[in-house]
């Protein structure tokens, strides 16, 4: 039991570091043994809760302190105190973006969209292709770490869309590229209809 009181006081000590969590230590390591009178019991409580109540004190202000260095911290990063900050990843779909749209006569060439897709805060991307024209076509994607169609590299093989047909082209998670485009490879021309591709982000 003895040593016991003597751990208590020095744990308490050790983690005050002050004068108020020695005298606690040294309060604790006095506790009057189970056979000591009930007065003597009644002063060591009394003692007890007097040298308690500065080290109560110690550490709300302390709390105090950790309060204000947090609302300091939150005013640097613009959020007003007190105002409830919540973070959420909703993922909720774009509204489709057409990025080719037009009456393919051409034989034997490759077409670039019109434009890429940021794809840098992407989670999930779907294209949809729909053809009217009279032959199939090719439809392939590419991807850049840039904005540039130019130098972008095929993902993927490229997909058949038939002839009067439609497709929809999804990315895995290990397709993903900083920015996404899409290419229509044209064999024998198309003498009628038009092709038209979309896109859609989650986010």
């Amino acid at each position: 039991m003895e040593q016991r009181r003597e751990a208590i006081g020095l744990l308490v000590a050790g983690a005050g570091g002050t004068a108020l969590g020695v005298a606690l230590a040294t309060i604790l390591a006095a506790k009057p043994a189970e056979a000591a009178p009930a007065d003597e019991k009644l002063n060591y409580l009394i003692d007890l809760l007097t040298a308690l109540i500065p080290v109560l004190a110690e550490v709300a202000e302390g709390q105090a302190t950790l309060n204000q260095s947090f609302q300091q911290w939150l005013a640097l990063q613009g959020i007003e105190p007190g105002v409830e900050v919540s973070v959420s990843t909703p993922w909720v779909a774009q509204e489709p973006v057409e990025i080719f749209a037009r009456e393919v006569r051409e034989a034997a060439v490759t077409i670039d969209c019109d434009k890429m897709l940021d794809y840098r805060r992407g989670k999930r991307l779907l294209f949809k292709v729909e053809s009217s024209l009279d032959q199939a076509v090719n439809f392939q994607l590419v991807g850049n770490i840039v904005d540039d169609m130019g130098l972008a590299t095929n993902i993927n093989a490229a997909l058949a869309v038939a002839a009067n047909g439609n497709i929809s082209v999804g990315l895995a998670w290990d397709d993903w590229h900083p920015f996404v485009g899409a290419r229509v490879i044209v064999g024998a021309a198309p003498t009628t209809g038009r092709l038209k591709v979309e896109y859609s982000i989650q986010e």
